[in-house]
């Protein structure tokens, strides 16, 4: 809750509405982002703390719906399809809306399901398109499965869409990663790292005593001062 409320911050306030995965949704969270003008819908799990107990406990046919609605306008929906979904909206009343099937063109569903669908359909695509030669492997630890999603994941499927957006190219997301990749690979011709400088070079002599560089010395002392020379310079017996 707390994590939904500080990344939300900035956004809070201005009417709009969050639709959040049933990990974040609960009544508490609701009834947060209702003091700050903003409307919350979601998928919502069982045995939540401040969930309807007649809603949770109430055996449904198929296509049939129970939902309850607290004074704030939180409505907590029950809906049973092929199993069962319940939903939490500061939003919706329990409406339905025909949504065709092949088997039933009458089939009805509850608006806030329908727009919640809609919601997530570019973040359920977005998943599709990561999920194409994914490069997360097992064994690999928290963080550097954290740095290869965002790399390889959620980066290249950013740069996929914009790519496709600006060109009006279709391609899809394998062939986008190959030309990526083999892009990047090809063989360029890179500048000397070693570059010309017309400061004195080592010429380095085994001595007897150990003493400080003097050009090392001289360098030290001209950028920091004689007091850091003597602390710094290394003594060697190679001059």
């Amino acid at each position: 809750m707390r994590v939904v409320m500080k990344l939300t911050d900035p956004l809070l306030d201005a009417g709009r509405t969050l639709f959040v995965d049933n990990y974040y949704t609960s009544v508490r969270l609701a009834k947060l982002l209702l003091e700050r003008s903003t409307h919350l819908v979601g998928t919502l799990r069982k045995k939540r703390k401040m969930n309807c107990q007649e809603i949770e406990t109430k055996k449904l046919k198929k296509g049939e719906i129970i939902a309850r609605i607290s004074p704030p306008g939180i409505m907590m929906l029950k809906w049973k399809d092929k199993r069962y979904v319940m939903m939490l909206s500061t939003k919706h009343l329990a409406e339905t809306k025909v949504v065709p099937s092949r088997t039933d063109p009458e089939r009805k569903k509850p608006q806030v399901v329908v727009d919640y669908n809609d919601s997530k359909a570019f973040i359920d695509l977005s998943d599709q398109h990561k999920a194409h030669n994914t490069p997360l492997r097992r064994g690999v630890k928290w963080y550097r499965k954290l740095s290869i999603e965002l790399i390889l994941g959620t980066a290249l499927v950013n740069a996929f869409v914009i790519y496709k957006e600006v060109t009006q190219q279709q391609i899809t997301i394998t062939n986008f990663k190959t030309q990526t990749l083999r892009r990047i690979l090809e063989k360029r011709e890179c500048p000397p790292m070693v570059q010309e400088t017309n400061a004195p070079l080592h010429d380095l002599q085994n001595i007897a005593i150990r003493r400080r560089c003097v050009v090392c010395y001289e360098n030290v002392q001209e950028e920091l001062g004689r007091e850091a020379a003597q602390r710094k310079t290394p003594r060697s017996k190679w001059q």
